[in-house]
């Protein structure tokens, strides 16, 4: 049995700080940057790739707490490429039921991220932007409570993770070797920046939609508690575990 969760994967947001100019101009850019985020037709445009798509199952304590339905897409190669992930998460929350679609870009080679926003409606109005600068990320939270920014040093790769969002860990599992790794990661709605360590447990067979499939099992220790991770061998994820949340997402078939 999970152990009681100290904070919901969806926890309430401090108050308000007010928007300096500049920020305007950044979040300008962010919505420029996310168009194919946000318009379907644009992000499967030509020589699109798709790298994963999905639904996981969420339970929170347990119990039965919704869905998560996500793409991830690639286009161009190399340098040249564009990596859009998106997600349409419908989710019990202790307000009521909550609306949640977040749409993060990345570019290159290793896929680095260079722009992000999550829109939720329903128990829950907030919207978060994430813009890369000069050396440092803005991020800037509005919700019913305020407007509040904040700035995070962005260190090479970096990573953004964001709670209750499952299918955000297909860009840190892309980048775990055999000895593992040590990333540090923005979690844009708690509003905080810290080191993940990953350790590579090993491979096991898990159940995904019945049947039976062989999994990486990686485990992430870092600020917010420990997280159990399987992938397949593309970095996949397959299930994620957050104990100190009493969070689970399960994906619902086989990659």
């Amino acid at each position: 049995m999970l152990p009681t969760r100290p904070t919901h994967p969806f926890p309430s947001r401090p108050a308000r700080r007010p928007r300096t100019g500049a920020a305007s101009v950044l979040l300008g850019t962010a919505a420029l940057l996310l168009l194919p985020a946000l318009s379907p037709s644009l992000a499967v445009a030509a020589q699109s790739v798709t790298l994963d798509q999905g639904t996981f199952r969420i339970t929170v304590d347990g119990r039965e707490a919704g869905t998560e339905n996500f793409t991830i897409r690639r286009s161009g190669a190399g340098e040249a490429a564009q990596v859009i992930a998106t997600a349409e998460i419908q989710m019990e929350v202790p307000e009521g039921r909550a609306d949640i679609r977040p749409a993060l870009q990345a570019a290159g080679s290793d896929m680095a991220v260079s722009a992000y926003q999550v829109k939720i409606s329903g128990a829950i109005q907030e919207e978060v932007y994430v813009t890369l600068g000069e050396r440092r990320f803005l991020t800037t939270v509005r919700s019913e409570r305020g407007e509040r920014e904040r700035e995070f040093r962005a260190a090479p790769g970096t990573l953004l993770l964001d709670p209750g969002v499952a299918h955000q860990y297909y860009f840190l599992a892309t980048r775990v070797g055999d000895s593992g790794a040590t990333f540090p990661v923005i979690s844009p709605r708690e509003g905080r920046q810290f080191d993940l360590q990953v350790t590579v447990v090993g491979t096991e067979s898990i159940t995904i939609g019945g049947t039976s499939v062989q999994a990486r099992h990686l485990r992430l220790e870092g600020e917010g508690g420990t997280r159990e991770l399987w992938v397949n061998g593309e970095g996949r994820v397959l299930r994620l575990e957050h104990a100190d949340a009493g969070y689970v997402a399960v994906r619902q078939a086989a990659p």
